[in-house]
């Protein structure tokens, strides 16, 4: 195959291998030349060739010794060639795809190669058999025939033109384009290693907008964007998107992370109101009103996602000094019921001792002033089987270790609200004589040249 489709073919099947690796071949001068350079570099081996020509002395000495379609047409060459250059990029500071593109220009001769009558012995030197593509030889172009070159030419020329779109962005970046989805953006945003601008469509009832932005974040079902100085979220749980298609910007950016502790309200403000927000974690010692999205509420500690433009003011007029309030202990009103039952129980038992006493008593003295000796039997059965009969006794201990708990407890629940008294008393002081402080932390999106 003839030296045009060598060029052509080459930066067409280069360009679509390595847009598999996000490589643009042609978005470089550099890659340009060496795609086109690896693409005829194997034709080295032939004096007449084009690369031939321009290396003569060596051409000529490659072909005395192997002669054409050998050495250089073989996949030891290509690979040798190619970890050369792999190497070299690694030593040097500035490595990038060279490699990459070197190894599918070289191989894209090959198989371009492999498509005429010959072949080539991509084996060469274990053996010298050709590989061709297809086997049927009929199927296979004859080397000078102008007719079946310029068909091939004309095929990788408007093959190339057509995938244009594909070498500009690469193969997975024109894939998630052609989706256009909150998926596909999400899996753009994942891969890529700069930032993307995003043109979006969404609407939501019967309210259509669109717009462009730099992605900030994209997550299966949410996106949040950048759009001038604003934050526009796409969020597929409140409203429909339609379209979202990346563009990449070559531009980085990355996340920077500040924290404070104890600074004022102006100082927070300048610290927030210069920057893109992506996380912002802020408390004070009282409450301020916290302006974020649209929405302003007071707060004592404020919490957020992605925002731009959030403003913090003191509530000078509206602190208030803290009332205090007794904090009873919960245990002493339980033990207190437990003492009152206690009591109840104790007298209930006292008065059944009583009455058995009583009982014991009423049948001695019957028993002795009864004559029939009948009778006094009965008498005595009864306060024989009175006396065995046990009684529970008052526990009067149990109601003394009661009593002295709950005073033991009263005496502490006085103690700790006093000490909470004198705490808040003295924060009450405090807060009339400083500024409301504030501690936390803010991460926010450096972006390159913004």
């Amino acid at each position: 195959m003839r030296a045009p489709n060598h060029v052509i073919g080459g930066l067409v099947f280069t360009g679509i291998c390595s847009s598999l690796s996000g490589v643009n071949v042609f978005a470089s001068p550099v890659y340009l030349g060496l795609a086109v350079g690896a693409a005829l570099l194997p034709d080295i081996d032939h004096p007449k060739t084009l690369i031939g020509s321009l290396l003569k002395p060596l051409s000529v000495a490659i072909n005395r010794r192997y002669g054409h379609r050998t050495i250089t047409h073989s996949g030891v060459t290509l690979v040798a060639l190619t970890l050369a250059i792999a190497i070299a990029e690694k030593l040097s500071a500035g490595a990038n795809s060279l490699a990459l593109v070197f190894f599918f220009a070289y191989f894209s001769h090959l198989m371009l190669d492999m498509m005429t009558l010959q072949g080539v012995p991509l084996l060469y030197p274990i053996t010298k058999n050709p590989f061709v593509i297809p086997s049927n030889p009929g199927y296979r172009i004859r080397t000078g025939d102008l007719r079946a070159e310029a068909v091939m030419f004309c095929l990788f020329l408007s093959l190339g033109l057509f995938l244009r779109p594909l070498f500009e962005h690469g193969f997975w970046t024109s894939y998630n384009r052609l989706f256009g989805t909150m998926k596909h953006l999400h899996l753009e945003f994942q891969r890529s290693e700069d930032m993307l601008e995003v043109t979006y469509r969404a609407h939501k009832g019967s309210l259509e907008f669109s717009g462009r932005g730099y992605c900030l974040e994209a997550k299966p079902t949410r996106a949040v964007l950048l759009q001038g100085d604003s934050l526009v979220v796409l969020d597929q749980s409140e409203l429909v998107v339609e379209e979202v298609i990346p563009t990449h910007t070559g531009r980085k950016f990355f996340f920077r992370e500040y924290r404070f502790v104890g600074i004022g309200a102006d100082s927070l403000q300048r610290l927030v109101g210069r920057h893109v927000i992506a996380k912002l974690d802020v408390a004070a010692d009282r409450p301020f009103l916290a302006t974020a999205n649209g929405a302003t509420s007071e707060q004592r500690r404020f919490e957020s996602g992605f925002l731009r433009g959030a403003i913090f003011h003191e509530l000078y007029d509206s602190v208030e000094a803290e009332v205090f309030v007794y904090e009873p202990n919960p245990r002493i009103p339980v033990l207190r019921e437990q003492l009152r039952n206690l009591r109840q129980e104790n007298r209930s038992r006292g008065e059944a001792a009583s009455r058995h006493s009583l009982r014991l008593a009423d049948l001695a003295v019957g028993m002795q002033m009864e004559g029939d000796m009948v009778a006094r039997e009965g008498i005595y059965q009864d306060l024989a089987a009175e006396r065995k009969r046990k009684l529970p006794l008052p526990d009067y201990g149990r109601e003394y270790e009661l009593q002295a708990e709950i005073a033991a407890l009263m005496e502490q629940e006085r103690a700790r609200n006093a000490r909470q008294r004198e705490a808040l008393e003295r924060r009450n002081r405090e807060a009339e004589l400083q500024p409301a402080s504030f501690t936390g932390y803010l991460t926010t999106v450096e972006i390159e040249g913004l």
